[in-house]
């Protein structure tokens, strides 16, 4: 294994990640922004956050799991990241329903039913009954996040035997499944629904692995990639990201593009902001993205839920006034992203470490 990269490394990817998830957001906001899809291929950027999580968990749990981790230990680590904000996704959609109860009484769910999304949700356990248009009702991009703690589940549970060779054959066998379970539905953008949740197994498995493998190659490389060391190579990422975002070809052409896409574009990426420098200048703003990428990726669609749902309780049509609504509602949820970021992520998640070393400390 290598030893720790250099800062920059984080940073660079923190900023293709921020770019990312903004996309998504804006993806999903497009009935308010425009008359079609904005940035219409974004669901692939959950492709690019496999490939990211990948990279970056091997780059920082690789040598302590080598020098002794243990598999709760590293579960710990990864749900007090995760589950905060998870949490409060749930919950608004949560609230959402409940408030939609009370001003929309033609539309009145069950609090039966409200209850059970609500159980399944909080403990992560997806709902794949042709009844839900997503496995997780009340926060749909929680389906990329279900398939994340998986896939670090098995990182650790089968950490001893990832060789190279190993990882190899992993990246490759899930490829193979990825492309026929493409090929079938036409498309990579699957695994949030019920029908395709088994779809989305060959998918976070592909993208996370071949970054773990992808980290643990960089030391054979960067010595070839020495040209990325000047210029604005980074930048030039975030602009090929947001490009690869807004083309979005017809017919056959689009499981070749997404398969390219995921395959050949996003690790070029990921290896560009892994050995180019983070210009000074920058680097607090892409700190920056980095801090509300997952805040705005996890909340995005409660708000939207809730948003909508408000203009439509008090007869307000938003889609009258795009794309001013579109672009207030995207601003609001990054700054409402700032600020539980800073208020109530990094607090719960500063206090849930304390209490984890003071249980190791009595253990």
């Amino acid at each position: 294994m290598q030893p720790a990269a250099p800062r920059h490394v984080y940073l660079n990817l923190d900023a293709i990640r921020g770019v990312a998830a903004i996309s998504v957001m804006l993806y999903h906001f497009s009935p308010f922004l425009a008359d079609g899809k904005v940035l219409p291929s974004s669901y692939l950027a959950v492709d690019l956050f496999f490939l990211l999580s990948g990279f970056v968990i091997a780059h920082a749990y690789d040598r302590k799991i080598e020098n002794g981790m243990g598999f709760g230990s590293f579960v710990a680590i990864r749900l007090i990241r995760l589950y905060p904000l998870y949490l409060a996704g749930t919950l608004l959609g949560f609230f959402y329903l409940l408030v939609k109860n009370r001003l929309m009484p033609a539309e009145y769910m069950p609090l039966s039913e409200i209850g059970l999304q609500l159980t399944t949700g909080m403990f992560f356990i997806p709902l794949v009954s042709d009844a839900y248009h997503t496995i997780f009702p009340l926060n749909p991009a929680s389906w990329s996040l279900f398939f994340e703690l998986i896939v670090n589940i098995a990182y650790v549970a089968v950490f001893v035997v990832l060789s190279r060779r190993v990882l190899t054959g992993i990246v490759f066998v899930s490829l193979v499944l990825l492309v026929a379970a493409s090929v079938f539905a036409g498309t990579l953008d699957f695994g949030m629904t019920g029908k395709t949740i088994v779809s989305g197994l060959p998918r976070v498995t592909f993208s996370f692995f071949l970054g773990v493998l992808l980290c643990r190659s960089m030391t054979n490389w960067q010595g070839s990639l020495g040209f990325l060391r000047r210029g604005l190579w980074v930048e030039g990422a975030i602009l090929l990201t947001l490009a690869v975002f807004a083309f979005a070809p017809a017919g056959g052409a689009r499981v070749v593009y997404d398969l390219a896409a995921i395959a050949i574009v996003f690790p070029i990426m990921v290896a560009t902001g892994a050995v180019a420098p983070t210009a000074p200048l920058l680097s607090g703003f892409y700190g920056w993205l980095g801090r509300i990428s997952y805040p705005i990726y996890i909340i995005h669609t409660p708000m939207l839920m809730i948003i909508a749902g408000a203009g439509k309780a008090f007869s307000i049509d938003p889609f009258a006034h795009h794309p001013w609504f579109g672009i207030v509602m995207a601003v609001s949820v990054v700054v409402i992203a700032d600020i539980a970021t800073r208020a109530y992520d990094e607090p719960v998640r500063r206090f849930l470490q304390r209490q984890m070393q003071r249980a190791r400390a009595v253990a």
